[in-house]
């Protein structure tokens, strides 16, 4: 056989012929294979709704609901530890949220208090002044669960939560997801239209405010700047 046949043939037969085999088989199972799917951070903001996601992310107030039963966020970066801090902070909310003009604990029985609260708010020309007694229920430095016990309302009755929230998977937490669920129903009288679409409104208003008190105690310089004063 001649020399140049021979050459081609061992070629052929094995040697470097069938790793280029091999290497060609593999590339063609990567193309033929199905794709992997993306795991995605499923952290309790990322399974809100996007428009959601990105209000809480520019540090906007969102409450969802209508007919006195409603959801509010906010997003605030700071610790659990603060965020406990104030929203447990009862004395102190006339200055930390609008319209609250007296805040006071009237008992305490192991993680349950009793807290009445007066409120001054805008209605129909005129202010109107309510009072609302609830009880508080505090669990693990993660959730307050309340319920009127007698006041100007028919109804009042939810729960706040912390959430600690991190930027990526495995990364420590460097913002907190507060919400509120809460229900609420006026007392006989009072038009429900109305009522709903201020109480609604308070929500939102008194979430950017607690908001702001949380930066204004949280550690962080950058979290330390001169921010707005509460508005009525």
């Amino acid at each position: 056989m001649p020399v140049f046949f021979s050459k081609h043939l061992s070629f052929l037969r094995g040697g470097p012929s069938l790793a280029l085999l091999s290497t060609l088989t593999l590339g063609l199972t990567f193309l033929n294979a199905a794709p992997l799917p993306a795991e995605l951070f499923n952290s309790p903001v990322d399974k809100l709704p996007v428009a959601e996601r990105v209000s809480l992310r520019k540090g906007e107030a969102i409450v969802t609901g209508d007919k006195g039963i409603y959801t509010g966020r906010i997003l605030v970066a700071t610790t659990p530890e603060v965020v406990w801090a104030v929203l447990t902070d009862y004395a102190s909310f006339p200055r930390i949220l609008p319209n609250v003009v007296s805040s006071q604990v009237l008992s305490t029985e192991g993680n349950r208090k009793v807290i009445e609260q007066v409120d001054v708010r805008p209605f129909l020309l005129v202010n109107v002044r309510s009072r609302v007694r609830t009880t508080v229920t505090e669990t693990d430095k993660n959730r307050i669960d309340f319920r009127l016990v007698e006041g100007d309302l028919q109804k009042l009755q939810g729960y706040w939560e912390i959430q600690p929230i991190s930027p990526y998977a495995g990364a420590a937490a460097n913002q907190v997801l507060i919400t509120q669920v809460v229900e609420a129903q006026p007392s006989a009288g009072i038009p429900k239209d109305i009522f709903y679409g201020i109480f609604k409104n308070t929500l939102g208003k008194n979430l950017n405010a607690l908001r702001q008190e949380m930066l204004r105690r949280s550690p962080s310089s950058s979290m330390n700047e001169a921010l707005p004063k509460k508005s009525s």
